[in-house]
């Protein structure tokens, strides 16, 4: 390397000397090689939460390292590695813990977590894959292709998104998989406790009839659907009407805006009914009544 630096230098003096003269090559030739630094920086990330049956919120931390240059040309940057792991937090913030390694490569874009009994389902947007790996963090498996995956309430079924193909569910190992909802446009699946049901749909909510095989509800203006464990779901509404949160009874199509919650999205609702995960430009945990707000940042 030291031969390779200096065969460089001797190459550079010889070319700016013809143009310009010695001593001003010398100066350009020095800007250039000790000009030049070069660092790194860690970036850490909490993000894609969602409940356990036992009522902690499952989440993936991740470490992002930057390898920065510093050159007469500027700065730049590009990423060095990431890591993820999957953790495990409490409702009220304490007991935070790692579960279990899960990945080291810069593409892999795990965007969504689902939990049942001792299992978690992941969905990586960037490899369009599905992951299932065990609540202690053994046992990483790919199942799968697709996104947004939601387990069945026993843990032993997936139900996903088959980005154009519509809505699919398969075993937890993979097998058995078939599609169900033939929507192209068919997006975030989720699967109702009593097993009977699959809320999905952005922009409009549908509500599908597994033992019937049919859609049964429609809600419009309403956006990544998750459910209660009483029968209702929660969800968010764009429409000027309501700002946040509301809970809709399918089988009476009472609506309730939940104001309190209105600055959140991606509302993941917890088994007992009594709080959410959702994002306002940050991953919190909120009582339903409001109160009890905490962010989950490293």
């Amino acid at each position: 390397m030291k031969n390779l630096r200096f065969k460089t230098y001797n190459l550079l003096l010889q070319i700016f000397s013809r143009k310009i003269g010695v001593g001003i090559s010398l100066v350009i030739i020095g800007l250039i090689f000790n000009g030049c630094s070069h660092w790194e920086e860690e970036e850490f990330f909490y993000h894609s939460p969602n409940w356990t049956s036992d009522g902690r919120v499952v989440f993936v931390k991740e470490i992002r390292v930057w390898k920065w240059e510093r050159s007469i040309f500027g700065e730049s940057a590009h990423i060095k590695s990431e890591r993820t792991w999957l953790c495990e937090v409490n409702a009220d913030g304490s007991g935070m813990e790692e579960k279990g390694f899960l990945f080291d490569d810069p593409a892999q874009g795990i965007n969504s977590t689902s939990s049942a009994g001792d299992w978690v389902v992941l969905g990586d947007v960037h490899y369009n894959s599905i992951w299932v790996i065990r609540r202690d963090g053994t046992g990483l498996q790919k199942v799968g292709e697709g996104q947004n995956p939601d387990f069945s309430p026993d843990a032993s079924k997936i139900v996903y998104e088959k980005p154009g193909e519509g809505i699919w569910i398969m075993d937890r190992d993979g097998g058995n998989d078939h599609q169900i909802i033939a929507d192209p446009d068919a997006k975030y699946p989720a699967w109702s406790p009593d097993d009977t049901l699959i809320a999905y749909g952005y922009g409009s909510v549908h509500i599908y009839n597994l033992i019937a095989s049919q859609q049964v509800r429609e809600f419009n203006y309403l956006y990544f659907p998750d459910w209660y464990s009483n029968g209702k779901f929660v969800s968010i509404c764009a429409s000027p009407e309501y700002d946040g949160g509301i809970d809709i009874d399918i089988y009476n199509d009472q609506i309730d805006t939940l104001r309190q919650i209105s600055s959140g999205y991606y509302l993941k609702v917890s088994s007992d009914g009594n709080k959410f995960v959702a994002y306002d430009g940050s991953w919190f945990v909120i009582n339903r009544d409001g109160t009890g707000k905490w962010y989950l940042r490293p």
